[in-house]
Parts: structure tokens; sequence; C-alpha cells
């Protein structure tokens, strides 16, 4: 079948028009990459979590306690919706590794001595399972052993109850529980500092003196009450309080799955953000090039309507053109998404432990990203392409009468018009006689500005939060967490450490919040008076003293609860008493990390009847290596000691982990970015070009520079992108704020930072991609040919 004398003459206007198509088409596609790149990682991580939540029976709650045997707790598989539940222990243990010094932290847990099907069950990766032949064997997680480069047969150490045992490694093996794997006081997996164990229930009776007994009970749910098993949980506490309950833990709620749950829900935010900015722009610019196009066509629309073509004919042959646009951006951009899915996807197998987590192909996605990127350009193209058509024929074929010669504000200026040359009187004449078109411009420079500060202001945020986390408010060196609560004596013994200069305690305890319908699990942290290692701050970064009665909640908890100073909210902690108490809030503090609570260490003790309780201490300790050594060695022996945090090496791995990922993704948002500033300007020079192609010619002819000819261009360019860069600065500001509030989480607050060095790298950005759009029509100036210019009909 022949195409049709319109189907011809579209693709001769494609052809004509290539270079700026390709630069509209290019927008399109970057807004597609962005949709199919976020929603197929979304896909990505949400299958893969599903299939191995489901292939490991993954729990859906928990209860912590202190220690109950089997015969009580088995009372909870008979709670209504309850329809399984395992009882196992669980401790938190030393890694002694061979020419490790560091202290390395580690968990056990109980599996059964014979390999079945059980809730949070385990994925074997290499090796086997307990053979039953030896006496001390373990099961490795992967990630720990992968980077101390164990494997089957190599012996493990272990410090449990003040004895140092030697293990033997069986097999290596991950589990959903632990997706996102953080040791204790740990905000990014860190595998060389934090490693699970799985024991043999068996050899973890023995070792604990657990025997007939646990510490913990995980259990699954049915679908009725999986997703409100608030109710259960209470229930659950009640029965059990005699065992000494520490928490009741939904799998909502489960630091993996809320990591994991968190991610997947910012992608499929995101996923509609930042593509609907790029599309928004393309349309844009569609409609300009629409409507300059159906002008240069003018008296060829008029002839082929006077021939008979209906207005319905040629408004679809118009609608072909952005059809025809639009599938080549969204074909590319599709392509390209697919690409920059996969390089999300392999960025978090380097954060989450999932099976088979692939980039994989999804038709509904493809198919979505190709119709939006066309519905996109059929909308620009529509509008653009009404006006010519409206037309009578015989008014249509006559060429359109030449502007007239309007007087600009600046012209009313008399003093001002005259200061300014000739060169920027005809660059500002022009650009405020077509001011309609070129707001599109404005625009467009507006949104891509406001994408790159955004994205550096991110940068900076995270900078500033581990500054201000790790620089202001906690200041030790050493952070030690003990076993159980203890006195005084604790303190004393961890100030006589070796290397040690200074030692604070710390009482850290569990609770729940209340106020009105508002409730939040969470934990408070008690401090001495004039603590120097851990300094609450106020949002402008002072210190705030902690109240010697009351409390100082952190901006993100006291938002979640609907409180401020002077208002009460009920503290119900985990530990001591374990009832509801009206406490005062009496300050609010800045926290980047987790939901802070602050409180007079005597107060907090007293809370808990307590006299001065201690879990944890911090020290500032000597920088040398010998002694540090020293002190790593001793705390190695310490069995009240659970858990080691060295801060020098969180804020390395959170440096590793957030920051320099952050870095990949801002040097990617400038490239999409700049391909708005470089496309926009493009598409507008160039068409510019074609409509002035005469009076070019007549600059030229008359002596003028082609050089100077292209700094009328290259000015022009500058104001309209200067000014929508200047717009989008502020609008970028408004922008972060946004999407940070949608980001936020419980885990982590992104901070306010100054977004002058944003401000500044924006104007930079936007400078660079403008001029290397404006050598692209400086080189079609030059190879402009004179004489077919000068017959152009007027």
């Amino acid at each position: 079948m022949r195409p049709s004398a319109l189907d011809r003459k579209l693709w001769r206007d494609l052809r004509g028009s290539g270079v700026v198509v390709l630069a509209i088409a290019s927008i399109i596609a970057v807004g597609v990459a962005c949709f199919v790149a976020m929603r197929s990682a979304y896909h990505n991580l949400g299958e893969a979590k599903d299939r191995y939540y489901a292939r490991c029976r993954m729990a859906d709650f928990s209860v912590e306690l202190k220690k109950a045997p089997l015969s009580d707790v088995s009372i909870l598989g008979s709670l209504p919706g309850v329809t399984e539940i395992r009882p196992r222990i669980q401790q938190f243990v030393t890694v002694d590794l061979e020419g490790v010094d560091a202290i390395i932290n580690g968990q056990v847990l109980s599996l059964p001595d014979e390999h079945r099907p059980i809730i949070n069950d385990i994925v074997l990766k290499r090796g086997g399972y307990f053979t039953g032949r030896l006496e001390d064997e373990v099961i490795v997680n992967d990630a720990f052993a992968r980077h101390h480069g164990l494997g089957p047969g190599d012996p493990v150490h272990l410090i449990m109850n003040d004895r140092r045992r030697e293990f033997r490694v069986v097999g290596t093996a991950i589990s959903s529980e632990f997706v996102y794997l953080l040791g204790p006081g740990s905000i990014v997996p860190d595998p060389a500092r934090f490693g699970v164990f799985y024991l043999k229930r068996s050899d973890l009776e023995a070792a604990f003196g657990f025997e007939g007994a646990c510490n913990q009970v995980v259990g699954r749910l049915s679908p009725g009450v999986r997703d409100r098993p608030d109710a259960l949980l209470d229930r659950a506490e009640l029965l059990l309080e005699d065992f000494g309950v520490a928490s009741t833990t939904p799998r909502r709620d489960q630091i993996s799955n809320r990591f994991l749950s968190d991610e997947i829900r910012q992608l499929g935010t995101f996923a509609f953000v930042m593509p609907a900015i790029f599309l928004a722009v393309a349309a844009l610019v569609l409609n300009v090039l629409m409507g300059r196009l159906t002008e240069q066509q003018r008296t060829t629309i008029g002839t082929l309507k006077a021939l008979g073509y209906t207005d319905g004919a040629l408004y679809l042959h118009l609608l072909k053109f952005g059809v025809v646009v639009g599938l080549i951006g969204g074909l590319v951009g599709c392509g390209f998404g697919h690409l920059l899915a996969g390089l999300m996807t392999g960025l978090y197998r380097r954060f989450f432990e999932l099976p088979r987590l692939e980039n994989r192909v999804f038709p509904g996605v493809m198919a979505s990203g190709v119709a939006i990127s066309v519905a996109f350009a059929l909308v620009g193209v529509a509008r653009g392409a009404r006006g010519v058509l409206s037309l009578e024929p015989a008014e249509a074929m006559r060429p359109k009468p030449p502007e007239g010669s309007r007087v600009t504000w600046p012209e009313r200026i008399p003093w001002l018009w005259r200061a300014i040359g000739t060169g920027w009187r005809m660059i500002l004449r022009n650009i405020l006689r077509n001011g309609r078109r070129n707001l599109v411009g404005v625009v467009a420079s507006m949104m891509a500005a406001a994408l790159l500060v955004t994205s550096l202001m991110g940068g900076d945020a995270i900078d500033r939060g581990v500054e201000v986390q790790f620089s202001l408010i906690q200041r030790s060196d050493v952070d030690l967490g003990f076993r159980d609560t203890r006195g005084r004596a604790a303190l004393l013994e961890a100030s006589r450490l070796p290397g040690v200069d200074l030692a604070e305690p710390m009482l850290n305890v569990g609770c729940t919040f209340r106020n009105g319908p508002f409730e939040k699990r969470a934990a408070v942290t008690g401090l001495v008076p004039g603590a120097r290692l851990t300094s609450p701050r106020d949002a402008e970064g002072r210190p705030v003293a902690v109240p010697r009665a009351g409390l100082a909640l952190g901006k993100t908890l006291a938002e979640h609860l609907r409180v401020g100073p002077g208002d009460l909210v009920v503290f119900e902690p985990t530990e001591g008493r374990r009832e509801p108490m009206a406490v005062p809030v009496v300050a609010i503090v800045d926290s980047f990390i987790g939901l802070a609570a602050y409180a007079d260490l005597g107060y907090l003790s007293g809370l808990i009847d307590e006299e001065f309780a201690v879990s944890g201490v911090q020290l500032r300790v000597d920088p040398r290596p010998g002694p540090r050594r020293e002190l790593f060695q001793e705390l190695k022996r310490l069995p009240a000691v659970r858990s080691v945090g060295v801060r020098e090496e969180m804020i390395a791995s959170i440096r590793k982990a957030v920051v320099d990922t952050n870095a990949a993704a801002t040097a990617m948002m400038i490239a999409f970015a700049g391909t708005i500033f470089f496309g926009t300007t493009l598409n507008a020079s160039l068409v510019a070009l074609a409509e002035r192609r005469r009076e070019v010619a007549t600059l030229l002819v008359l002596g003028h520079e082609r050089s100077a000819v292209g700094r009328l261009f290259l000015g022009e360019t500058l104001v309209i992108n200067g000014i929508g860069t200047l717009l989008g600065l502020p609008a970028g500001r408004a922008l972060f704020w946004a999407l940070i509030r949608t980001a936020q989480t419980d885990s982590f607050r992104i901070p306010t930072a100054s977004p002058w060095s944003s401000f500044a790298w924006t104007l930079a950005v936007g400078l660079a991609f403008s001029l290397a759009a404006h050598a692209v029509v400086a080189r079609s100036i030059a190879r402009l040919d004179l004489q077919e210019s000068m017959r152009i009909r007027e």
C-alpha cells in the first residue's frame, strides 16, 4: 500500500526538522527513562521481596523475652489469628577472627538440629546444613562470610558467656529477616563489623542455660489479622509479662523489612514525580514547535485546504508528527530506562540481600512508558497546530502579515534604551515581542534548574546530617552496649579500661509513647547532667540541656505524637514497672537518625524503678593504634559487653553506603537536567534561526561577522535561560522540601542545608549546557547559504 501524499509530506517534515525533533525526543526519552527505570526497580524489589518472604516463611511478628519455658510460650499458638509460632534462642556475641584486631559484633540464632521447614528459614548459598557429625558447627550469613573470606571448613571463634569457642563453618546462608543486615547501633549494613551465626538449638541451650526455654518467639498470622496485629500483640504481652517481655514487634516494624519497604514506597512515589517534570517540558516545547512549524507551512496548508483536504485530515496529519516524536522518545526512553533499572537494581544488591534480585522486563511498564510519551507529545502538538487550521484557505495561502513594530517597555525609558548597545536592543526586542513562546523556554529552564537544585541540596543535606550527628551530637569514639542493665560498677569498670580518657554512662529504655490516638514505639536515652559525649542540639545546632525532669523529644518523634514543649505524653517502658506514666515534654531537639528522645539518667532510672541504671557507656579513647588495639583486646574478654560501636567505622560505612551512592544519583540528575537545558535551547534557537534566515542573511550581507550574529542568538539564550534558572532556584528548594517530606522515615530525617552552594552549581551547569547548545547553533549560522536565504519569500 502506497503512502498518501500527506504521509510523504510528514516524512519530509520530520527529515527537515531532524535536529529539532531529536532534541525534543531526547527530553521525552529522559522522562520515559526515569519512569521505566524507577517503576522497573520498584517491581524488581517488590517481587523479589514477596518471593523471598514466601520462600523463608517470613514471620509476621516477634516477641522478645528475658527467658521463658517452652511450655508457657506455647499458649501464643492458641490465640485467634495465630497460625504458627516458633520459639528460639538469640544472643549477641563477640566474634574473634584470626588476624583481626577490630571488634566484630555478632548475633547467634538457634536452628533445629535437623533441617526442616520453619518460620524465618534460611536459604543456603554455600555448603550445607548441620551434619550432626561435629558438635561445634555453625552456618554463617553469606555477606559476612564473603567479606572475611570464610567458607565451609573454616574455623570461627565466638565469645559466648565468657567462653571463647571454636566453631567449624558448614555453610553460608541468607534469610528474609536480614535482607537489610544491621548491627547494634548501625544504620547501614556493614558486613565487616557484624555477622549472623546460626547454631544448633542444642548448642545454644547448653551455652546459655536455656534447656527447655527460649528468649524470642516468632510467629505467623492469618490473612485477616496480618495487617492489624496490634491488639493480638498486646494480648501476647499480657500473657507473657511474667517472663520479662522486652518488646513485641509486628512485621511492619521489623528493622530489615522497614528499610526495604520504605525504599519500595519511595520508588513508587518518585516514579511519577520526576518523569512528570521532563514530560511536561517536552509537551510545552512541542506546543511551541508545532505552532512555529505550522506557521512556516502556512501557505502549504492553505494550498492543501484549497485542494480539498479537510481540516480533520490536516489536523490528523499534524497529530501524526507528534505521535512519531512521542514514539521515538518513548522507545528510546524504554530502552535506556531498562538499562538504568539494571544499574539501580545492581546498586540495591549492595544493600539488600535478596536472592534472584534481577532486572526484568515488565511489558506493562514499557507499554505505559510509550503511551505516556505519545500522550504528552499529542498534548503538545494538539494546541500548537490549531492556529493555522482555523484560517480560511484564501487567507492561509497568503504569507503571514509582518508583525507590527510594537514598542517594548524598555523603549519607553529613553535613558535606559540609549544606554543599551545596538545588539542588546535587537535581543530585547525579539524576546519581548515573542514573550509567550519565549515563556516556554523560561519554564523549561526553571524546571531543569529546580531538578538540579533538588538533587544537589540532597547531597549537601546528607553531608550535613552526617557531620551534625557524628561531630556535634554523638562525639564518643567507642560506644559499649551491655547485655543487661547494670549499676555504677559497670561505669567504673569501663573507665578503667586501657586507653580510655573519658567514660560517660547511658541508659536506653525501650517504650511506647502515646498522645491520645497517636502512638509510637521508640526508646529514651538517659544522659548524666553535663554529658560531653552526647550533646542534643536544636534546629540551629545549639546545645540543648537535658531536662532534670521530663523529656527532650526529637523533632520527628514529636511530629508523630503531635506534641510540643509543655505537653504531656504517656510513657510506657518495656522494663521496670511497665506502667503508663504521664511525662512532660520540656524541649524539642533535632536528630537525623532514628526517633530520638532524651532524659536525665537519674530521672529515667526512677521511671523504671532503679536508683542508677546503666545500659551502656560512651568512651573517649586514646587515638594511637597501640592503646586502641589493647582496648579492643580487653573488650573481647568482657562477658557483659553486648555490642561495641566504633565512631570512625560507622562514619566510613555511612559515607560509603549513602554519600557515594548519592553522588552517583547526582551525576545522573545533572545529565538529565542538562538534557532539558540543551534540548530546549537547541530547539528554540534552531527554529528561531529558520524563521529569521533572511534577517540573518541580511546582517551578514551588510558586513556583520558571523560570530557577531551568533552572539545575538547567544544573548537571547542567556537571557531566557538565565531568567528561568533564577526562577528555578527557589522552585528547586521548594521541590526539595516536598520530596524529603515524602522520603522521610523513622530511621532517617534529611536535615536542612544551605542552598547557596547548590544554587552556584546550578547556575554553572545551566550556563555550560546553554553554551554547548549554542555551539550547534553557531555552526548552523556558519554554514548558512546566503543566496538561498535571501530568496525566501516574505
